[in-house]
């Protein structure tokens, strides 16, 4: 019979990390990676939201450059404008869309603010008649309240102004950061390509190309998600605003259609806020049966866009699990509120597609790889600079590699000439031993 004998010892271990078993020992390796990648995205995000005056309107900014580069890139491509021009139209385009919708939903409250406070005067009598009636509530009581109101009012006189103050900084904050989103948004558009090579540049070699394609597939994902948002939004308000005017209330349709449009960037809690105002308004200004069919009206759009639009148009788009988005939202609101709500579902759309791209699950297959990209990453290897123009679809960054690109295109670059054969003879491309793989295999 033969003895149990102990196995070798592995070599460079002492006797007492060899006594520990190879689970425990792979645990702790696991648990002292995973502590540091925390400890460096926590101090990140910490250092970002000291920054949150700069950090939101660049990624508003990036936001913007999705929805904006098809146009910059057909106004370049079919008129005579160069790049920086093309991007001037195509902001000051967005500049007038936006004021106009602004100053139309303005002017619309404007000429019906009277009707709205003699509603309100109505209303508020009327609940207050109700609750009398209702609760056997005697006007000394509500008298007795009112004036206890006014006493706290004013003792709290003092915080009012400061808070009164701090609004008047939040609004200069607020003009600083519509600049900022604006000069970021035009140098996105007019020189984005020129940028993103800039930053893949400054990566070690073996890097450049793998992440290139990588990032390219993330700012895909970006550009489906905000372009199908836009419809989905869109969708809701048009469909509120018919309610509006179905209801007799034509006057506001505007407003609503604006306020139901932007609250929609924000999943889940916007649709909801949104909903809630029209129905109160409809509660103001008509009476609450009124109420209850503009709340059926919310309701009924609010389950066409959940089970219909979002599914069909926005899982195509953007492969994320409904858990995924919850809980994306639910984490960017406790971190920074409702910016973070905003942009934590396009941020995790974005590192979703990246990280399938690095792992080997191409998310974007159609895309090829950017050849024209491969010859310039290995030519600044080199020392050797060749001149691409930044309207080329296959040198460009992820801005320039959207959905509407040529993946033939986007493969032979045949607009852009080849490095390794404009280089001198005796220069050669070092070889690359990439980082992730240049044909990535599908499940």
């Amino acid at each position: 019979m033969s003895k149990l004998r102990p196995s070798p010892r592995a070599p460079g271990l002492s006797q007492e990390v060899e006594e520990i078993p190879l689970g425990i020992r792979r645990l702790a390796a696991w648990s002292w990676r995973i502590l540091v990648i925390v400890a460096t995205t926590t101090l990140v995000l910490y250092g970002l939201l000291q920054v949150t005056g700069i950090v939101i309107p660049v990624l508003l900014a990036v936001l913007l450059a999705v929805l904006l580069t098809p146009v910059v890139k057909l106004l370049t491509r079919y008129t005579f404008l160069g790049r920086a021009a093309a991007s001037g139209v195509a902001l000051l385009g967005l500049l007038l869309v936006v004021a106009g919708m602004f100053t139309l939903a303005g002017r619309q409250l404007i000429a019906k603010w009277a009707d709205i406070q003699d509603k309100l005067v109505t209303g508020f009598e009327s609940v207050s008649e109700w609750a009398k009636t209702t609760f056997q509530i005697d006007t000394p009581m509500i008298n007795s309240a009112l004036d206890e109101g006014l006493a706290k009012l004013q003792e709290n006189a003092d915080t009012l102004l400061n808070s009164a103050v701090s609004t008047a900084a939040v609004l200069g904050n607020l003009v600083t950061g519509v600049l900022i989103m604006l000069f970021t948004l035009f140098f996105l558009l007019s020189s984005g390509p020129t940028i993103w090579r800039w930053v893949v540049g400054l990566m070690p070699p073996a890097a450049r190309t793998g992440t290139h394609e990588a990032f390219r597939r993330g700012w895909k994902a970006l550009s489906a998600y905000v372009r199908t948002q836009i419809l989905v939004a869109a969708v809701d308000a048009v469909g509120i605003s018919i309610g509006m005017v179905a209801l007799g209330l034509g006057s506001y349709a505007v407003p609503i259609w604006l306020l139901v449009f932007l609250f929609s960037f924000i999943p889940l809690v916007g649709a909801i806020a949104s909903g809630i105002i029209a129905v109160l308004l409809v509660l103001v200004l008509q009476n609450w049966i009124f109420a209850l069919i503009m709340l059926g009206i919310v309701l009924l759009v609010q389950q066409l866009e959940g089970n219909v639009l979002q599914p069909l148009l926005m899982g195509k788009a953007v492969e994320l699990h409904p858990l995924a988005v919850f809980l994306g939202v639910a984490g960017g609101a406790m971190i920074a509120g409702i910016p973070g709500a905003l942009f934590a579902i396009p941020l995790i759309a974005f590192v979703n597609a990246t990280l399938l791209y690095i792992v080997g699950r191409d998310p974007s297959p159609e895309l090829g790889v950017d050849r024209a990209s491969q010859e310039h990453f290995a030519a600044i290897a080199t020392g050797y600079h060749p001149h691409l123009d930044d309207a080329d679809a296959g040198v460009g960054g992820p801005e320039d590699q959207d959905a509407s690109d040529s993946p033939a295109q986007s493969v032979t670059g045949s607009d852009v000439p080849s490095a390794a054969t404009s280089a001198a003879p005796s220069e050669q491309a070092p070889e690359q031993a990439p980082e992730f793989p240049t044909k990535p295999t599908q499940e």
